[in-house]
């Protein structure tokens, strides 16, 4: 709607100066009135108890939003079992309710508020302890659950009509481990929706519950049908280090309860825009951490657009279901749009991190692809390889797909266009050809961390290929970076068999003896 930005209300913390800045800055970007923002007296740190919630954060937010014509309410002299006034909700007139950086995130378990729960609740689920944002979500409801959660009127509502639009309030959050990695969450939004969404796709199947599989094989189908042409790991582990991962636009995956795998390097970025969702209990426990708390705040510190995820436990059934974001925003929904729809239980345990006024499809492809010369180079690539992947999908003759190839890369050379190239040059019966197209990789000096999958990528096609000599250079040139230990251990051992494999038995010794100078520091 086109009045969306003017009726987004922004919740800071008035003892935290970035969150007023944060408060501030959001609002200007995004044209929203500075009169939307509304300044609490919160207490620092991210866990907070339910007389705290209450007492300096719903009362007060709830009256400041009565008083400003935003909810439609009338109090009443009587308060339930948590402290919460009860009140006669008629309706509210928020687009989002976003909270910022320095707004607690979660409330812990108080057992001093008896059980409004039914009897036949299993007791997994009989608990008060809840997403700060989950909770704000319902304070339009008249009769709030004190235990469990609340069906979430939206899930999977194409059309909502007024009473399941009134009945909630959706909240997204600009939070992360720094100011600046909150504030990017607005600025690599802002980016994606002038030029489009660009990279790539990569989905992790291999979890442990057959549920959740099948979701993601669904998000996978979701994006192979839009021309994303996924790259899948359908290994119960997540992503290995040495996986390729360079400009990720899409990260769907799951199950570890830490940020790992080519993710891992606090140096490595995502896509401006990107939208990642890592499913694990406790995946938003803390955002304050770069690679300690979850998934949330990492990948966060890493560059995403748009993430999601659970301050406690909450059951893989009352989590976001990733296909059903992924379809929304691919449909050119909101993030907003897409998380509420997405998400079947509200006053629960999830939370959505990034402004959900982004859209990221409200650019088509086909815009994108006819603007890519006035891109930087290596986003105009990876349209290319959009291109192509969908030219496979038709069938195309190789040909042309050829012919793509060969002009983007004339154009806006990169190494990701380089091995789509070389690929198509050898189904093609070019051996020669292909290699040729690989030799970029030798003279990578600096490999960005996101690159780093699709250098060794690229240096195994080359072994397989039968040129061990090139892929050594790329190992070499991989080897100069600055490297997390467990990284470059398992990375040295590969390198050392190219080395013999490339007739270089110096290099090779030299590479053994720095592994068992790092292996014997780990061990001591």
């Amino acid at each position: 709607m086109p009045d969306e930005a003017e009726r987004v209300v922004i919740v800071a913390n008035a003892n935290d100066p970035d969150s007023v800045q944060l408060a501030r800055f959001y609002a200007d970007e995004r044209a929203i009135p500075r009169a939307n923002i509304v300044a609490l007296d919160l207490p620092a740190g991210e866990e907070i108890s339910w007389p705290i919630y209450v007492t300096q954060l719903l009362e007060p937010l709830r009256s400041w939003l009565i008083e400003h014509d935003w909810l439609q309410a009338v109090p009443m002299n009587l308060v339930d079992d948590a402290g919460r006034t009860r009140m006669s909700i008629s309706s509210h007139r928020i687009s989002y309710l976003v909270t910022v950086r320095g707004v607690p995130l979660k409330i812990r378990q108080s057992d001093e508020i008896p059980s409004d729960g039914p009897e036949s609740d299993r007791q997994a689920v009989r608990t008060n302890r809840a997403a700060v944002d989950s909770e704000l979500a319902v304070l339009a409801v008249n009769e709030s659950r004190r235990h469990g959660y609340l069906p979430n009127r939206l899930f999977q509502k194409n059309r909502p009509d007024l009473w399941e639009r009134g009945s909630v309030v959706r909240v997204a959050r600009l939070d992360g481990p720094s100011y600046p990695a909150a504030r990017n969450l607005v600025e690599s939004a802002l980016i994606a929706e002038r030029r489009g969404l660009i990279g790539r796709a990569i989905v992790d199947i291999g979890g442990p519950h057959k549920l959740g599989d099948t979701w993601f094989g669904d998000t996978e189908k979701a994006l192979t049908a839009a021309g994303w042409a996924p790259q899948v790991d359908r290994e119960k582990s997540t992503f290995p280090a040495e996986a390729r991962a360079d400009g990720v636009a899409w990260y769907m995956g799951w199950y570890t309860s830490r940020v790992n795998g080519p993710f891992l390097p606090p140096d490595y970025e995502f896509a401006p825009g990107a939208i990642a969702l890592h499913l694990h209990s406790f995946s938003a426990s803390s955002l304050r951490s770069l690679n300690n708390g979850g998934w949330v705040g990492p990948l966060v510190g890493r560059g995403v657009a748009a993430t999601f995820g659970n301050v406690y436990e909450p059951y893989l059934e009352f989590t976001h279901r990733p296909q059903h974001i992924v379809r929304a925003l691919l449909a050119g929904a909101t993030l907003g749009e897409a998380a509420y729809f997405s998400i079947p239980v509200l006053s629960w345990q999830s939370v959505v991190i990034g402004d959900p006024l982004y859209r990221p499809s409200a650019v088509s492809f086909e815009a994108q692809w006819a603007a890519r010369d006035e891109l930087p180079g290596r986003f105009a690539s990876y349209l290319g390889l959009r291109q192509l992947g969908m030219m496979a999908m038709s069938e195309a003759p190789m040909e042309e797909r050829l012919a793509l190839a060969n002009g983007v890369m004339a154009k806006h050379p990169s190494l990701a266009m380089a091995l789509a190239q070389a690929q198509l040059k050898e189904a093609a019966g070019d051996r020669a050809g292909a290699l040729r197209a690989l030799g970029l990789v030798a003279y990578m000096r600096r490999v960005r961390a996101d690159e780093r999958g699709l250098v060794i990528t690229i240096s195994r096609q080359l072994v397989e290929w039968e040129d061990p000599a090139t892929a050594l250079k790329a190992w070499g040139n991989l080897l100069n970076q600055e490297l997390p230990k467990e990284q470059r251990v398992a990375w040295l051992r590969e390198a050392v068999t190219v080395a013999r494999a490339a007739g270089e038995f110096s290099q090779a010794a030299d590479w053994e003896q720095e592994i068992t100078l790092l292996t014997t520091d780990v061990k001591n």
